[in-house]
């Protein structure tokens, strides 16, 4: 506003100070034409006696014209035949007296001297008179002028300016800046804030509309919260129960990166005396991820009642997903069947993170067979394969949001750390694994936010000792 306001004002300057000068202009020449008026008429009255009178008429009058009022004041005349000028100055030449008749007549092209002068004129019977004044003069008066107006616009200005930011300082400014921060705040999540703006009726009714506004979604938050909770909640009842399963030790870790995740595991005990772990991934996190994952609890359950076969099963359940699921939430998922009996490990892989297993103390290898991720093609047919195990053998199965965690630095935690982090736990239950997984995990952020759901799931082939020292306990 107040560049507004000084451009406005510039522009006024400018304009003022032209008509001023053309002012300047007019008015001098016809003070010029009345001087010489009466300069002839006085010519006239002592023209009797001589020339050399009226000679020493004009330098008279032209000497004090140039040393008290008008500098640049000259006087030339065209009396009886004659060219009489001014010669108190030394400006009197045929030149200066042809300028002035141009300037006179309005022929400033014809003379580049007249350009610099304003002539007044005045012709009688007995001859003409001119009376010129320097441009320069005129104009400078005028830029004095012009100086005192800017000086007094600039005082009057400034007070104005000072007077008007203080009443909108306090009418506008500081109620717009308790809107914003009070925008701000809402903006970053709390949604109790309020704005106490008491100005001018427009903005008093958008503080009261922000205020309305801010209570109504406070309000949503809340009943959202609470919504989340027991979906949080049932998320949580839906994970597999802790029951202890004959010679097979399972711990998992399951931290949703929102308060539901699209991760989803289980444990389910078949009818052979084998158990089957799963785990698997939908594509993004929060409601719509986790309301696919339960669906996909629901298939594998059911499934599994018809197969034991981890490939089977998979067949089964990505003919269902990509039935009831719309496109987009691709999931994966790996099915291990522990075989304990048969001491082996059937597993299947719908895309999903390679499983990680050590068998006792050997190096940690991983179950590197996979196939089409969930929900692309509905005829896809998985298969399975096998592996022998012993006892001791720990079975690692995690979420991309193991291996894709990241640090502050921006790296990956990566399938490397995940393999010394198992080889480091050797000796230890599936339990502590697990601590030791998330402390590491935890360590490894350094404080960084999740992005993704962490589900990892460890089962421990006990030792036959153990079982042995179990059940005669």
């Amino acid at each position: 506003m107040n560049s507004f306001l000084l451009i406005m004002v510039s522009g006024f300057l400018v304009v003022d100070h032209r008509l001023r000068v053309r002012r300047e202009v007019g008015q001098t020449r016809i003070a010029l034409a009345e001087e010489a008026k009466t300069l002839y008429e006085s010519a006239v009255a002592v023209e009797g006696e001589n020339t050399d009178a009226v000679q020493k008429l004009v330098d008279s009058v032209c000497a004090r014209m140039n040393s008290d009022e008008s500098p640049g004041h000259h006087i030339a005349l065209q009396w009886g035949g004659e060219l009489l000028q001014a010669k108190s100055h030394g400006r009197s030449s045929p030149e200066m007296f042809d300028a002035m008749m141009a300037a006179a007549h309005g022929h400033v092209d014809a003379e580049p001297m007249a350009e610099a002068m304003v002539v007044g004129a005045f012709q009688g019977p007995a001859g003409q008179v001119l009376v010129s004044e320097q441009r320069s003069n005129i104009l400078a008066v005028a830029r004095e002028a012009l100086i005192r107006q800017m000086i007094a616009v600039f005082l009057a200005g400034s007070l104005a300016a000072f007077l008007v930011n203080l009443v909108l300082r306090k009418i506008v400014t500081k109620p717009i800046r308790r809107l914003v921060t009070s925008l701000q705040s809402v903006g970053d999540g709390n949604l109790e804030s309020r704005v106490d703006v008491h100005s001018c009726r427009e903005l008093t009714y958008l503080g009261e509309q922000f205020n309305d506004m801010a209570s109504k979604l406070d309000a949503a938050e809340r009943d959202r919260r609470v919504h989340m909770t027991k979906a949080r909640a049932i998320q949580q009842n839906l994970r597999p129960s802790s029951d202890a399963i004959p010679g097979l030790n399972i711990a998992a870790l399951f931290k949703p990166a929102d308060d539901v995740g699209g991760d989803y595991y289980d444990v389910i005990r078949l009818n052979d005396d084998s158990t089957l772990l799963c785990i698997a991934d939908v594509c993004g996190h929060g409601v719509p991820a986790a309301m696919a994952a339960t669906l996909l609890k629901a298939f594998v359950a059911e499934a599994a009642k018809q197969s034991h076969h981890p490939a089977e099963i998979l067949t089964r359940v990505n003919q269902q997903y990509y039935e009831y699921v719309i496109l987009g939430y691709f999931a994966t998922m790996v099915l291990v069947r522990v075989d304990m009996a048969e001491k082996q490990l059937v597993y299947a892989n719908a895309g999903h993170e390679l499983p990680f297993v050590q068998c006792d103390q050997e190096p940690v290898q991983r179950l590197d067979h996979s196939d089409l991720i969930l929900g692309v093609e509905a005829d896809t047919t998985y298969e399975e394969c096998c592996r022998p195990i012993c006892s001791g053998t720990k079975l690692v199965l995690v979420s991309d949001g193991v291996t894709e965690a990241f640090n502050p630095d921006d790296e990956q935690f990566g399938t490397e750390r995940v393999s010394d982090t198992i080889a480091r736990a050797i000796g230890e239950h599936a339990s502590d694994l697990v601590v030791r997984f998330d402390s590491a995990l935890e360590a490894f952020r350094d404080g960084r936010q999740a992005f993704d759901d962490t589900t990892l799931v460890v089962a421990e082939l006990m030792k036959e000792e153990g079982r042995s020292s179990e059940a005669a306990g």
